[in-house]
């Protein structure tokens, strides 16, 4: 189902959670809202789904308003960081709540021939989704018994079981480590290419946005700050906000960068480039990060392979010259935003 939003705003007292927010949404697309915390992102989703009302604005799901469409009407699946299960119920039950209160108000006995074929039809759902998210052989256990990645599984299966036209994910794995994270993300990827459900989730994580996301939706301070793929927003940053969020960057020569998309010689020989002392060196890997200051008192971070930095023999003391690499995304430096318009 497409998402059509114009002009959504939302305050709450004095402060401005949303302005003027105006975003389509593709039918089938993955789409990241991504951000910092307290930008909007979980408001705007929050909207979406139904649990929060525009001040201003619409929201219309596949050509029908739902602006004011109550939650239970609008046929979202939502899945929370902190996934509340039904603790007594095993993960099948939990699968099959949802179906079971939307087919017969909940399958409790007496047994008619109606509710039987109904429980047969809810079983092979379930069955059918569990195998889809790896659960099969946990079917009857309860959530206790789960790791923090597999309630997570099951809690995407729970709400694809009512079929839902958009499925809202609000950092699904924010509260899971590193290694799960990742396994999760590469998961929700290849989930979301088999069942092309349109999905948004919200997620601070640049590295989840990129990995996972068709699109990503920047949000900062209650507005969009840019649209587009990863490839997009990581390649030509609309501005130094989000050059930022979607990486490291460091500034040379007044414009932002990133370390990695500088050029290091020992000598002069790039037209621009800056000459600089190298203050610091760290070695992570096969990763050498260099701290250097310019002739003009900058300071610049500069990443490099272990080989390169071999090669031309950095250490603390020595003088480089940087330079941008070719077609490398800059941006103008500028002072810090606040909300109110006033640079820090």
């Amino acid at each position: 189902m497409s998402i059509d939003i114009t002009g959504v705003s939302k305050r709450y007292g004095d402060f401005v959670a949303l302005e003027g927010i105006d975003l389509s949404l593709p039918r089938g697309q993955l789409t990241a809202l991504l951000g910092p915390s307290g930008g909007g992102k979980t408001t705007l989703l929050r909207i979406i789904a139904g649990l929060e009302t525009p001040d201003t604005g619409s929201v219309v799901i596949e050509g029908k308003d739902a602006t004011r469409l109550p939650v239970q009407k609008r046929n979202v699946g939502f899945v929370f960081q902190h996934y509340a299960a039904f603790k007594h119920l095993s993960v099948a039950r939990n699968v099959a709540f949802g179906l079971e209160i939307r087919t017969h108000g909940g399958l409790r006995p007496p047994w008619t021939p109606q509710k039987r074929a109904g429980r047969e039809r809810i079983q092979a759902k379930v069955e059918e989704l569990l195998a889809l998210v790896h659960l099969s052989q946990f079917a009857d256990r309860l959530p206790s018994q789960l790791s923090g990645g597999q309630r997570q599984r099951m809690a995407l299966a729970r709400a694809l079981a009512i079929e839902p036209t958009v499925l809202l994910l609000d950092e699904p794995f924010g509260a899971l480590d590193a290694k799960v994270r990742k396994e999760l993300r590469d998961w929700l990827r290849r989930l979301h290419d088999e069942v092309h459900v349109t999905t948004v989730f919200v997620t601070h994580d640049q590295e989840e946005a990129l990995e996972v996301a068709d699109e990503i939706v920047v949000v900062n301070q209650g507005r969009i700050e840019q649209v587009g793929t990863p490839d997009e927003l990581y390649d030509d940053p609309a501005n130094d906000f989000v050059m930022g969020f979607l990486g490291e960057t460091t500034t040379l020569g007044g414009v932002v960068l990133r370390p990695h998309d500088i050029e290091v010689d020992r000598g002069p020989g790039r037209a621009g480039a800056q000459e600089a002392v190298v203050v610091r060196v760290l070695r992570v890997g096969f990763e050498v990060r260099v701290s250097a200051e310019t002739v003009a008192g900058e300071q610049v971070t500069v990443s490099m392979t272990r080989t390169h930095a071999k090669a031309l023999q950095v250490e603390e003391g020595a003088t480089l010259w940087l330079s941008p690499a070719v077609g490398a995304a800059t941006v103008p430096s500028m002072p810090v935003r606040l909300r109110d318009g006033v640079g820090a």
